[in-house]
């Protein structure tokens, strides 16, 4: 047998691949190659962005491993940033943050949004383009219904509130006195009790999340506040939004639009867009069949859904499906932001019971005052305000704030440790002489200034410590839960600070006020307050940690 002709018979089967192929995918190859190895150096060579700014770098250098590291460890590359350039920028997470010191917090915010823009930064830091919050960027009409129809009215609200946070106590929180209950369906409802003495066990931040629900619920779609599946939509969209936003972090950007497409969260956040479709839609066109017949009796209802239809500028803004979609997008800071707040509130209340009675007596003696709850019962309970931002100090969702690339009103409240977020979408020269470039993102850690602008003992909690500085001469409105300056901005600051803050800061007093009117709490036996959980700038609180809880006597007038 000829071997070398069977070998040559074999080589020149058509199964074979032939030479010009292997010449074809060496070409491809070479072409993909060169383009990458183009794309890398123009990055070196030309650098743009936060890349074109001369400042040090904390932490790893390149793009990937520095990416994996802040996701782990943000606060500790901010502190160690903060301790070593305090009054410089320096940079975080390789070329992705530029820290920016608190001197220029004053110059920054007062610089317009179509050169700063705390939109653009939130949208692209918040990964918008993969769990669809990017929709903000096609207009404002969110914040201008804020701005305009519910903070104005907020008064009027606050009976609805305190009404809907009642309701959800009494559907979401198990009795807990006698020893009536029966443990049904331990892993559904989630409880235990206690029969010896009549605690209960829930899950903290579940049980905050739910009452927020109600609450939104009511304010964002008047007929379905009370529909279970429109409930539990908004308890899910933001908590998917944010599964997007932390994975695709760390992803690299070649790769981030395959990814969204093979991302179970991506799936969960068009899940949930198409069962608020399905609630909503039909509302928004029956509401527009009644005001076409133009009946004279007919009220429109007072509701969000119907706030951005009135004031929806054009053919676009009121489509259904657009106004569905930002109802979602404002349960995000309405319900999970707000949610987590509240809930570092509920632990540090649990954590400091010296604080319990003090903060009793002045919200019993506000409602009695005013005969019920009112907008002016809030702001006499002084001492639960400062309580409360006393509690976000310590515990603010951010690590920074305040963004901008340099474009658009800022996204709602979200919570992180470094803030005021901007992208500066023109070069812009600062008084000093420094030139930010266009595409730099800036923040500002948050959390260090806010440490560092109380005393005595930044670091020690002090419930009542801004409820004292309240009583000095010339100081009684400053020092609130929901205003801002260059040393709180959890909420950022300056023109596009959070617009619902005041919405948020009434809904936490409510349900905070509440909560420690009804029940007395406690962690379980041996345990204390539960870690913060951690992930890039995000601060939240631990979802799995539980508490206990026992009804007290309530005065009827609550």
């Amino acid at each position: 047998m000829d071997f070398n002709a069977s070998f040559v018979g074999i080589s020149s089967s058509p199964l074979e691949p032939q030479p010009h192929i292997y010449t074809s995918l060496q070409l491809w190859l070479l072409c993909i190659l060169t383009i990458f190895s183009g794309v890398w150096l123009k990055s070196i060579l030309i650098p743009t962005g936060n890349a074109a700014v001369d400042a040090p770098i904390v932490g790893l250098r390149w793009a990937y491993p520095a990416r994996i590291q802040y996701l782990t460890n943000a606060m500790g590359l901010l502190q160690e940033g903060y301790a070593k350039y305090k009054d410089q920028f320096f940079k975080i997470n390789g070329n992705d943050m530029l820290v920016v010191p608190n001197k220029y917090v004053n110059e920054l915010r007062a610089i317009p949004e179509e050169r700063l823009s705390s939109m653009v930064a939130n949208i692209e830091n918040f990964q918008g383009n993969y769990n669809t919050i990017d929709i903000l960027l096609r207009g404002n009409l969110h914040t201008h219904a804020i701005h305009t129809r519910l903070t104005p009215k907020l008064g009027l609200f606050v009976p609805l509130i305190c009404d809907e946070i009642k309701w959800g106590i009494s559907q979401e929180i198990p009795p807990c006195k006698g020893k009536t209950l029966t443990v049904v369906n331990l892993l559904v409802i989630k409880l235990t009790l206690l029969e010896q003495d009549q605690w209960v066990s829930v899950l903290g931040f579940d049980t905050v999340v739910k009452l927020v629900v109600h609450d939104f619920a009511r304010i964002s779609v008047e007929p379905l506040c009370r529909n279970k599946e429109w409930m539990e939509v908004q308890r899910n969209f933001p908590e998917n939004v944010f599964r997007v936003a932390i994975q695709m972090r760390v992803i690299p950007g070649f790769l981030k639009r395959l990814s969204s497409y093979i991302m179970p969260a991506t799936w969960a956040v068009s899940n949930n867009l198409r069962i608020a479709q399905k609630l909503i839609v039909p509302i928004v066109e029956e509401r527009r069949q009644m005001e076409a017949l133009g009946d004279p009796t007919y009220q429109k209802p007072n509701d969000f859904l119907q706030w951005l239809m009135d004031e929806a500028w054009n053919e676009r803004d009121g489509q259904p499906g657009e106004l569905v979609h930002r109802l979602l997008v404002l349960a995000l800071a309405s319900v999970h932001t707000t949610s987590m707040t509240a809930t570092q509130v509920l632990y540090d209340l649990i954590a400091h019971p010296e604080y319990l009675e003090p903060l009793r007596e002045e919200i019993t003696q506000a409602v009695a005052q005013d005969g019920g709850w009112k907008k002016t019962t809030l702001t006499k309970m002084r001492k639960l305000d400062s309580f409360m931002k006393e509690s976000q100090r310590l515990n603010g969702p951010s690590l920074s704030k305040f963004s901008a690339e340099t474009e658009s009103p800022a996204l709602i409240m979200i919570p992180l440790k470094v803030g005021f977020k901007r992208a500066v979408m023109e070069p812009i020269t600062l008084s000093d002489g420094v030139t930010l470039p266009k595409g730099v993102h800036l923040v500002i850690p948050v959390v260090p200034i806010a440490l560092e602008s109380v005393e005595p003992n930044p670091e020690m909690f002090d419930g009542f410590r801004h409820y004292r500085e309240r009583q000095k001469p010339g100081q009684s409105n400053l020092h609130q839960f929901a205003m801002t300056d260059k040393n709180t901005m959890h909420f950022g600051h300056g023109r596009y600070s959070c617009p619902g803050r005041f919405f948020a800061s009434h809904t936490i007093k409510i349900l905070i006020a509440q909560l420690i009117l009804r029940y007395d709490f406690k962690f379980l036996p041996g345990e204390s307050r539960p870690k913060n959980l951690l992930a890039h700038e995000y601060c939240f609180p631990d979802p799995t940690a539980r508490i206990l809880m026992k009804e007290r006597a309530v005065p009827q007038i609550i």
